[in-house]
């Protein structure tokens, strides 16, 4: 049986390993994860509110711990990585303060020693090749709705940590024994134009094929036609309803760096927005919550609804979390909101997108707690209606205005 061979190359920065801190390599379990997040995006419009059938798509196109996955992954050579503390991308002071706000304190330290943000974790840089080979054991519908999560994946997404903010971006540049019913074509990434006229991520008709196939899979489990949301969709799911995007306008960015320089630098001003003059550090602004919620009386805590947790500082988090008291279970809620730099060579651009999902789901929803020195404290309340404002208030802001132009800053604040 032949292998589909994907030739890729990485755009943005990756960071992906199996543990080593200063080793970054591309992982198939990486892969396979990101093609189940889609997976689930595109059949939840058939598939709604139940599970089993929701599962049992995914178990059929991609596999379970009861059956393998009819399609196998290879990546036979691995790109070079570099394990560079302070690579290029971090060399100038305002790439360093906004791309590592972006990268976040997983990834980067604070080097007092240099006065920089330095990176605590190997990557693979932009420009390095690999190939990606798929082999299929299962029947035609499976293929081509396992290769439409793959694009979806490598099309809007990307490979390991932190691709809602712009980093593990690969780009599918070539294909070799691509299914019939899938065109070489329109498989490979589209182009910035295509980015520019993307409003929500409802599938593209060029992959007709595998919406049928999709189709064919779902009412085999039992689900009929597409569903109607009665309300926010309980995870993401692509339509034009439960979904929001759109790109920068106006020219080009000669970069990536550039692009994601000026989100970060929107981003912190678009979460924290009182001007606070005696700070000893730039820019002069703290967050509302920080001040009237961890700080003051209030328990509305809006700006948790772009992720938990949140870290302030030392012993000072807000957390999702079941139970009560110091033995309750700290979750995560990955952010609504994903922020990619699209394009290539010298014209880049941003684009920005988000699911229009419940918040924290129920029924056994979670709860959100301030947390100081590792005990539970005050019960704050974020909701849906906070993460779907922030959502379009960001999209609408960002995909108005021109590449480096200021939305939520001002002109001198940092400074």
């Amino acid at each position: 049986m032949t292998w589909t061979k994907l030739h890729l190359t990485v755009t943005t920065p990756v960071f992906n390993s199996d543990g080593d801190q200063k080793h970054a390599e591309i992982r198939v379990p990486s892969i396979r994860g990101a093609m189940r997040f889609w997976l689930r995006a595109m059949a939840g419009r058939m598939a709604g509110n139940d599970m089993r059938a929701l599962s049992a798509i995914e178990h059929r196109v991609l596999g379970s711990t009861e059956h393998s996955s009819p399609v196998k992954l290879r990546i036979p050579r691995q790109p070079a990585n570099s394990d560079k503390e302070l690579p290029d991308f971090l060399g100038t002071p305002e790439r360093n303060r906004w791309i590592g706000y972006l990268l976040g304190p997983g990834l980067t330290s604070w080097s007092s020693e240099k006065r920089a943000v330095m990176l605590n974790r190997a990557h693979i840089p932009p420009g390095q090749d690999f190939e990606l080979w798929l082999r299929f054991t299962g029947d035609d519908d499976t293929s081509l709705v396992a290769l439409a999560a793959l694009w979806f994946a490598l099309t809007y997404g990307g490979i390991g940590a932190r691709t809602r903010r712009g980093f593990g971006g690969v780009r599918i540049t070539g294909i070799t024994g691509l299914p019939e019913r899938w065109s070489p074509e329109s498989f490979r990434t589209p182009g910035i134009d295509f980015y520019g006229k993307v409003t929500s991520l409802a599938p593209e008709s060029g992959m007709i094929n595998s919406l049928r196939s999709l189709g064919n899979i779902a009412r085999s489990v039992g689900c009929n036609g597409l569903y109607q949301w009665p309300s926010p969709p309980t995870y993401p799911v692509l339509s034009q309803s439960h979904t929001m995007a759109g790109a920068s306008r106006g020219e080009a960015s000669a970069s990536w760096e550039d692009v994601l320089c000026w989100a970060g630098r929107e981003l912190r001003y678009f979460r924290a927005t009182v001007d606070t003059p005696g700070v000893p550090y730039h820019p002069k602004i703290k967050t509302h919550e920080w001040l009237e919620v961890v700080n003051g009386p209030e328990e509305e805590f809006p700006i948790g609804a772009l992720g938990l947790p949140i870290v302030f500082k030392k012993q000072i988090e807000v957390h999702a979390d079941r139970g009560s008291g110091d033995t309750a279970e700290k979750l995560r809620r990955a952010s609504p909101l994903w922020l990619r730099p699209v394009g290539q060579g010298s014209h880049w651009k941003l684009f920005s997108f988000g699911f229009l999902t419940e918040f924290l789901p129920g029924p056994d929803r979670p709860n959100v707690h301030l947390w100081k020195d590792r005990r539970q404290g005050k019960k704050l309340v974020v909701s849906t209606e906070d993460a779907h404002e922030a959502i379009r208030e960001w999209i609408t802001g960002m995909a108005g205005a021109r590449n480096g132009e200021r939305v939520f800053s001002k002109e001198g604040e940092e400074d």
